[in-house]
């Protein structure tokens, strides 16, 4: 049985999730690890966390942030830091690579941090010159601030160990395995027909595509209605544009935010096919929710869709998209089955929650009883090539 360990967790905005993306997977990670018999505390920003007090099992410390996009982040992470560096922690979870040079308070003056990496922040559209060249000084800077690096995908850490010689341990996000539901009525919420219809679902950030999908669909002879899921939590061109694309094609339909998760699944799951257009990595969860919905999968051809899809969907290009609905229209029923049971078998067994917190969990506790000061990577199911070592020990440095 592993020894209980003292956890404290800075970078997200708070759990439960309220937004997406890393607070979605906080907030099945800590109350897993909690249940465990962990101690888990989480440092959450002021204003983006629902409620007080604990949450299953989690401590939640509510601290303050400077609002804005560039500073939100910055300033929460710089107070969370210090906060959890005066706390008696065995060990920090960090997440979000923009926290990589606060992550070297607690390496530096002995005490162990892992930092979830994510995506390439520094290619994201949203950032302007600054903030690009902030994220990609802290992803090259990260080896060396942090006891041990998180990637979600071997692709990513590919990345991080060609260009920033840094080594990771992969595990990806995971994604509850929730019933999916298929009579929510949504359908005809939105006058769509199961089996008639395509979606793209994203934030509406440059990098997604969803407004280069939404276009070259204007392009093609398809009849099927495109429904376009997201929204974008700051002003972005993407949002015009696609005003504009359903302002002159009656096919291009602007939803906006799906909040219930069950409607959600069931528009994805009754779908001729879901387009994913992610471009940035590193593996999307939206995607993995996608798989166990058994949506039939069409997803933009990059390497981290690739490595998380694997051969359960279709990938296409924006300049291919039309030939490639026309694949997915044209083929037989049985070959579209087999795509979606195998994309919910991938989703199930690939990014199942237990083998996800049973690998987070054997990282931070290696990290907290280790010696001070090493780096740490530890070898996982989801990256193939690495050495293989008895459980419990890792490569270090």
């Amino acid at each position: 049985m592993t020894e209980p360990v003292d956890i404290g967790v800075f970078g997200a905005r708070g759990i439960p999730s309220t937004y997406s993306g890393y607070e979605t997977f906080l907030t099945t990670l800590l109350p897993a690890l909690a249940e465990r018999g962990h101690t888990v505390t989480m440092y959450c920003r002021r204003g983006d966390t629902a409620g007080r007090g604990p949450y299953l099992g989690v401590e939640r410390v509510v601290l303050p942030a400077i609002p804005g996009k560039q500073f939100n982040t910055l300033s929460h992470g710089a107070l969370a830091s210090v906060r959890a560096r005066l706390a008696s922690h065995d060990v920090v979870l960090a997440v979000n690579v923009a926290n990589a040079f606060f992550c070297a308070l607690h390496r530096y003056t002995g005490r162990p941090i892992v930092l979830n990496t994510d995506g390439q922040e520094w290619l994201r559209g949203k950032w302007g010159r600054m903030a690009r060249n902030y994220f990609y000084t802290s992803a090259r800077n990260a080896g060396r601030c942090a006891t041990a690096l998180v990637s979600d995908c071997g692709a990513m850490a590919d990345v991080y160990r060609d260009e920033f010689h840094a080594d990771s341990t992969v595990i990806p996000y995971c994604v509850p395995m929730r019933p999916v539901v298929t009579d929510t009525g949504v359908c005809d919420r939105f006058g769509v027909t199961p089996g008639e219809y395509f979606v793209v679902a994203a934030r509406l950030n440059p990098e997604n595509h969803v407004d280069a999908i939404a276009e070259a669909y204007t392009a093609t002879s398809h009849t099927q209605p495109l429904l376009v899921l997201g929204t974008a939590n700051y002003r972005t061109p993407v949002e015009t544009r696609l005003a504009y694309l359903a302002d002159n094609d009656r096919r291009i339909r602007v939803v906006g935010h799906v909040g219930d998760r069950d409607e959600f699944l069931d528009l994805l799951s009754s779908a001729r096919s879901y387009l994913h257009g992610h471009s940035v990595g590193g593996m999307n969860p939206s995607l993995v929710e996608a798989m166990h919905a058994g949506a039939q999968i069409c997803a933009l051809d990059t390497p981290f869709n690739r490595e998380t899809l694997g051969d359960a969907g279709i990938f296409f290009t924006i300049e291919d998209l039309d030939n490639v609905l026309r694949q997915v229209i044209e083929q037989p029923a049985e070959l579209e089955r087999e795509h979606r049971e195998h994309a919910r078998h991938r989703a199930a067994t690939r990014f199942d929650t237990g083998s996800v917190v049973d690998a987070y969990e054997q990282l931070l506790v290696a990290a907290a009883n280790g010696p001070a000061g090493r780096t740490l990577s530890l070898p996982t199911r989801w990256n193939t090539d690495s050495p293989s070592l008895p459980d419990g020990q890792g490569r270090t440095a």
